[in-house]
């Protein structure tokens, strides 16, 4: 399956009009349309149209999590632990 991006305008009475070019095959196919809401925000706007920088800024984070010598401590202390 293969996928394009076509820039369109969606008309006063919510209709649409694609041209596809040449290559496409003819036959059934899935349309999925992206539209901009009130409430869309930039980052939601930059992260539909591939900015990865911007929809990464909007997940939580996460905390620092453990580092490499609690990790080794409690790797020696259950290696110990099967002697």
């Amino acid at each position: 399956m293969n996928a394009i991006e076509l820039d369109i305008e969606i008309t006063a009475d919510r209709s649409i009009h694609l041209n596809l070019p040449s290559e496409a095959r003819t036959g059934r196919a899935r349309v999925i349309v992206l539209y901009e809401t009130e409430e869309s925000t930039q980052a939601d706007i930059a992260a539909v149209r591939g900015n990865l920088d911007a929809f990464l800024e909007t997940l939580p984070k996460n905390s620092p999590g453990r580092d490499h010598r609690s990790i080794a401590a409690q790797v020696e202390a259950e290696r110990a632990s099967w002697k």
